[in-house]
């Protein structure tokens, strides 16, 4: 599949580290399909380029996921769960998470799998060897592939758990410890008080793609997705989103169902709150994203990020006429955001707009999450 428009790689100095740059239809196109498509045009120095490109789009998963995790054990943890039960928690939600061979998950080990794929993948495009680099970037991707969901899966029994044990509002507290560091050294920079709109709508439009193109989003888990631009807004989807639609959609790759089914029986949501947009049957790790962007910048800021139109279980069409997508939407100028964004969250659209105007409480120090190689 040629895509007609040559990527390049440069230093973001608003995000303070390197990112794909292009249009924005080709910024929709994964990053892997631009790999294998400078293979195929025999452009070497271009496909070693997007192959090192690659495992930066990796990076900012796996090392978000390594926080989460250890976060989410901390939560269960400092909620009453002792050391005993806590490690009997996770170990029954890590022996559903074996590789597809039957072998038991281990982070670390499949990300060093996926790096040494990807150094077999170099050698091939130095060596300007077209079939070995295509069969050894298809497997770089898949192993990464495996690695991704296998994390998303880790924190999604782990979020079913404190569902299990503290409700709804657990899920609430959960995330406020959760997400507030990435808050606050991902999206302060989103604060019209801060950075005109027009600047920080192309900063947030570079790490929506490029998170997206991470998580190998579409359902051939290439990381392509669909961007449309309207008068007053971009909207971009997701079939699936590759972490949350997944979980309630079932991995198609792996034939494996939705993790709201046996043999996972983890939890979606069940009772009515702000996180969910008071509805049954949303994904808790899905639930990030309205916190992330809709409750957390509506109250320090006045208006949302993005809005949040997530899947609802049950996701099991496979029709592509008819089966969901996730949906953000990101407005041209933020304070036309209409009021039912506001609403579904149970909170009333401001006549004022900027953190100047509001005071939500200190933000924690980001930690190693504000190192600029992964933020």
């Amino acid at each position: 599949m040629a895509t007609g428009e040559k990527t390049r790689i440069e230093f973001s100095e608003m995000l303070g580290r390197r990112v794909r740059i292009g249009s924005w239809q080709d910024q929709t196109i994964g990053t892997y399909r631009k790999i294998a498509e400078a293979i195929r045009e025999g452009d070497w120095d271009h496909a070693a380029d997007l192959a090192d490109y690659f495992v930066d789009e990796a990076n900012v998963c796996f090392t978000l996921y390594r926080q989460w995790v250890n976060d989410l054990r901390g939560f269960l943890a400092d909620n009453g769960m002792d050391a005993e039960e806590l490690a009997a928690v996770d170990a029954d939600v890590q022996s559903k998470l074996t590789t597809p061979e039957g072998n038991p998950w281990n982070a670390h080990r499949h990300w060093d799998s996926f790096r040494t794929h990807q150094r077999n993948l170099l050698k091939h495009i130095y060596r300007a060897e077209t079939d070995e680099a295509l069969e050894t970037l298809d497997v770089m991707k898949d192993v990464w592939r495996q690695t991704h969901d296998r994390d998303v899966d880790h924190t999604y029994g782990l979020m079913s758990a404190i569902q299990d044990n503290h409700g709804a509002q657990g899920i609430a507290d959960m995330y406020e410890r959760v997400l507030l560091p990435l808050f606050s050294w991902r999206y302060q920079k989103f604060d019209i008080d801060s950075h005109p709109w027009d600047e920080a709508l192309e900063t947030l439009l570079t790490v929506s793609c490029e998170a997206m193109r991470g998580h190998l989003v579409g359902p051939e888990r290439t990381g392509d997705m669909e961007l449309i631009e309207e008068e007053d807004r971009w909207v971009i989807r997701f079939d699936p989103c590759g972490s949350g639609q997944r979980i309630i959609r079932g991995d198609w790759e792996e034939d494996t169902p939705a993790r709201v089914e046996p043999p996972y029986n983890w939890a979606v949501s069940e009772e009515p709150a702000s996180w969910n947009h008071y509805t049954k049957g949303i994904c808790l790790y899905c639930a990030h994203c309205i916190v992330l962007n809709e409750e957390m910048p509506m109250d320090r800021f006045g208006y949302p990020t993005r809005v949040i139109d997530p899947p609802v279980y049950p996701d099991t069409n496979r029709d592509p006429e008819v089966r969901q997508r996730c949906q953000w939407t990101m407005y041209k100028d933020p304070t036309t955001v209409p009021e039912e964004a506001y609403e579904r969250v149970g909170r009333k659209k401001p006549n004022v707009f900027g953190s100047s105007h509001f005071d939500a409480g200190e933000l924690p120090d980001a930690g190693a999450l504000g190192l600029p190689g992964i933020g």
